[in-house]
């Protein structure tokens, strides 16, 4: 579909500064009725600021906004909503101990209302459980609390709560700003989505920032390429390509050897054994038994809910993790209690899918963070943190990682996704560890930032550095193992070499996961 008419929405002249730092600056932007545009970049580029002043999230340092001809100026993200604009965030926004029906109508709860003070229950249900069944989601119960479900079912919770609460506020023509939607749900799940979107473009419009850049060329009717805060690109239906979409994004040509396949490390029987899994049971894992050698990578692939996390879990000690079997590092074995702290003494690190949560602690500095698992490195007299040491290793790592910052004091909550990814690798490259654990490492990394880290796998293998790989990401899982393994319902159910000259086909593995 093409844009005609007016837009529905413009912003104009639109700067975003933060304590003194631009990091937006001269947008200029406009969304029509019934249209999916898409606004890519890499990350820091400003893509998901431009959102959130959009949502009242943040208000515009200059410039201006129209919504449907009028003024538009937000001042929280609960005036956007009454105004039919939403946004599904990247980093989950629902309460997971609360119902979903709860999340749907939390803060809104004066609308049903009833004498006495009491709420009307009966009616967010019975409004929850229409919405959700127009969507497809008709699986999901509104009666349920929300964080019993997986995450990718709460993530098509929260992209179903925009779609109620334009209903809702009785929007004729919504704005559903969709920020990293499919990041961590499945193919299934983003099909789900993208047909939803699809079905519900003639009564509404939609906004999406992905780091899947084919999704762009799939969904959108037109594309802002932003970069350094800037719009440096607006591409129409038809005259977009990943190529091209990526060249802008970056400022040069796509690497042909994306994942590095050239610098991958030759592992023969004659490597080291780094670690050992033997008969891992529990949970939704049943019998999953590897080797990881030194310098290789390995690849854990499946289906959303086959057990790969699980594994990952199991290794690290991250709890809860499946209790059953052995974990050797080095010849020796990890204990059933503590195994998180002696995985860190055994010179293990883990980088976790959910970062914000799992990985760092977003209200410390980069240099703060930087040093969590490295803090002898940084004490100077007994229990006391040296700040010049600190703020050294985190200059070194900066400058190593290519973080995005004002400096090593920037508090990590203000980076962008895949800078707040590569703080959570520097902790550990800091510490020094022998084997990662990589937990999906790109999720929400844009593709410049994607080819640093891939790099930096290279390097560290080569180093000798075993790296275990979990990721959703079938490509990345190809270009990047030496060996792959594809779980199934909780088993490993085949096994496949992964050289440079002979790696898998997508089908291939897709036929062991189905």
């Amino acid at each position: 579909m093409t844009a005609a008419g007016e837009p529905i929405f413009r912003m104009r002249g639109a700067a975003k500064r933060f304590a003194g730092v631009t990091v937006i600056e001269g947008v200029d932007l406009d969304i029509y009725q019934n249209e999916i545009i898409g606004i890519a970049g890499e990350n820091g580029a400003g893509k998901s600021t431009t959102l959130k002043m959009i949502a009242g999230i943040h208000d515009p340092s200059v410039g201006s906004m129209e919504l449907f001809g009028k003024p538009y100026a937000p001042h929280r993200y609960t005036d956007a909503v009454r105004d039919g604009v939403s946004m599904v965030f990247q980093e989950q926004a629902l309460v997971p101990n609360l119902r979903v029906y709860e999340n749907f109508f939390l803060s809104h709860e004066n609308k049903f209302a009833r004498a006495g003070g009491l709420v009307d229950t009966g009616r967010m249900i019975e409004l929850s459980e229409r919405h959700l069944r127009d969507l497809g989601l008709g699986h999901i119960d509104p009666r349920r609390v929300t964080g019993s479900y997986e995450f990718h079912d709460r993530q098509m919770i929260e992209i179903a709560k925009a779609f109620v609460l334009a209903d809702f506020f009785e929007v004729e023509h919504p704005i559903v700003l969709l920020d990293e939607p499919t990041a961590a749900i499945g193919d299934k799940e983003v099909a789900l989505l993208f047909d939803s979107i699809r079905r519900f473009r003639d009564r509404a419009s939609f906004v999406l920032i992905t780091h899947r850049l084919a999704e762009y060329v799939t969904l959108c009717d037109r594309l802002y390429v932003m970069k350094d805060g800037r719009l440096v690109a607006e591409m129409a239906k038809g005259d977009f390509a990943i190529s091209r979409i990526h060249e802008a994004m970056v400022g040069r040509a796509r690497d042909e050897e994306y994942y590095k396949e050239s610098t991958q490390r030759a592992i023969g029987d004659g490597d080291p054994v780094v670690l050992s899994v033997e008969r891992l049971s529990g949970g939704h894992v049943e019998d999953v038994s590897f080797d990881l050698r030194q310098g290789e990578v390995l690849g854990l692939g499946g289906l959303v809910g086959c057990g790969k996390e699980e594994v990952a879990r199991a290794v690290v000690g991250f709890e809860p993790f499946p209790a059953g079997g052995s974990v050797r590092v080095k010849g020796k074995a990890l204990p059933l209690r503590g195994r998180g702290k002696a995985s860190i003494a055994a010179d293990v690190g883990f980088v976790p899918k959910e970062r914000k949560t799992e990985g760092m602690i977003p209200y410390l500095s980069v240099a703060a963070n930087t040093s969590l698992a490295a803090l002898k490195k940084v004490t100077g007299l007994p229990g006391i943190i040296s700040g010049g040491r600190e703020t050294r290793l985190a200059r070194d790592y900066i400058k190593l990682l290519r973080v995005r910052t004002t400096g090593p004091r920037q508090l990590c909550q203000y980076l962008s996704g895949g800078n707040q990814q590569k703080v959570v690798m520097a902790k550990w490259l800091a510490r020094g560890v022998d084997l990662l654990v990589l937990d999906n490492p790109t999720r929400g990394v844009d593709v410049g930032a994607k080819e640093e880290i891939y790099a930096l796998m290279r390097e560290l293998t080569a180093k000798g550095v075993s790296i275990l790989l979990i990721t959703d990401d079938l490509l990345e899982l190809i270009g990047l193992s030496n060996r792959i393994l594809i779980m199934r319902d909780g088993k490993v159910v085949a096994e496949r070499p992964a050289p440079p000259e002979a790696k898998p086909t997508e089908q291939e593995l897709v036929g062991f996961m189905v």
